[in-house]
């Protein structure tokens, strides 16, 4: 039993660490520490469209559409 209780308390303080060590990181990033300058994104993936580099230019203009997404579901008056 005794080796029963101290493998529980393990797994509950790995558990609590885990939570501890996840919550600075989602804090910082749901504080608007993250910021996308759209055009410039844009200006790049047009660059790289020119250069032939077709699916880097589609993977930044998903990033600029995402950043364009996530300013319009954070605004306050919605």
């Amino acid at each position: 039993m005794l080796r029963r209780l101290s493998t529980a308390a393990l797994a509950a303080a790995i558990t609590g660490g885990a939570l501890l060590a996840v919550v600075p990181a989602q804090s910082a990033s749901a504080a608007g520490t993250i910021t996308c300058n759209v055009n410039a994104m844009r200006d790049q993936a047009q660059r790289l469209r020119s250069q032939g580099h077709y699916a880097q230019a589609n993977a930044l203009d998903a990033r600029a559409q995402a950043c364009e997404d996530a300013e319009n579901n954070n605004r306050p008056w919605h």
